[in-house]
């Protein structure tokens, strides 16, 4: 019998998700949270595993985080994976329950790239609100931490080695800081560094 993790490291292997939305705004291709939960449905089924979804809503720095944790259960033993997005201030179109709705499924998206090792880096996503979700609500100035950066550190925060929220709630309050660019490559570096060696 198939341990939790090896069925984990099998859906991984195999799970192919195709960036078939393209942004109407930068005409980028992109993947979403239905296009994952599609294509990991027949690997669900054949590996005898669940996926079960979680929100909670958390207030850093006097602003809303969607803290989705999505978890892959075989009956007796489960992993979860928790991701992170901030509700914009306003969005414009989109009424309160829009916006939380919105961020959830980015929240969700991003614990979802993380439990299946799904590479998202290049993704453009919805250019026209994503910055907004991601970097206190405001399109990134020029010379500040840039949607990519900040893309690179909330996926780092998540890493194992850290063990916990502990991390991730020091880089939220990070980007909240409106780093420069410079900061935030250093911040990269250091992250990426106690990663690999360990310290």
């Amino acid at each position: 019998m198939k341990t939790i993790h090896e069925k984990l490291n099998y859906i991984q292997t195999n799970l192919k998700v195709k960036k078939e939305k393209v942004n109407s705004f930068g005409g980028y291709k992109y993947r979403n949270l239905d296009d994952i939960f599609e294509a990991l449905k027949p690997l669900l089924k054949e590996t005898g595993c669940v996926v079960t979804v979680s929100d909670e809503i958390q207030e850093v720095n006097g602003f809303n985080y969607i803290e989705s944790t999505m978890s892959l259960s075989d009956g007796t033993n489960t992993i979860p994976v928790t991701g992170w997005a901030r509700e914009a201030v306003s969005k414009k179109g989109m009424d309160d329950s829009q916006i939380t709705g919105a961020t959830s499924s980015y929240a969700r998206k991003y614990a979802a790239n993380g439990l299946f090792a799904i590479d998202d880096t290049a993704d453009a996503d919805s250019m026209d609100n994503r910055p907004e979700t991601l970097i206190n609500g405001k399109l990134p100035k020029a010379g500040h931490i840039t949607v990519d950066q900040n893309v690179k550190l909330e996926r780092l925060s998540r890493d194992p080695k850290f063990k916990g929220a502990d991390m991730q709630k020091q880089v939220r309050e990070f980007i909240n800081s409106n780093p420069t660019k410079e900061e935030a490559d250093a911040k990269i570096l250091k992250l990426n560094t106690i990663i690999k060696e360990g310290k």
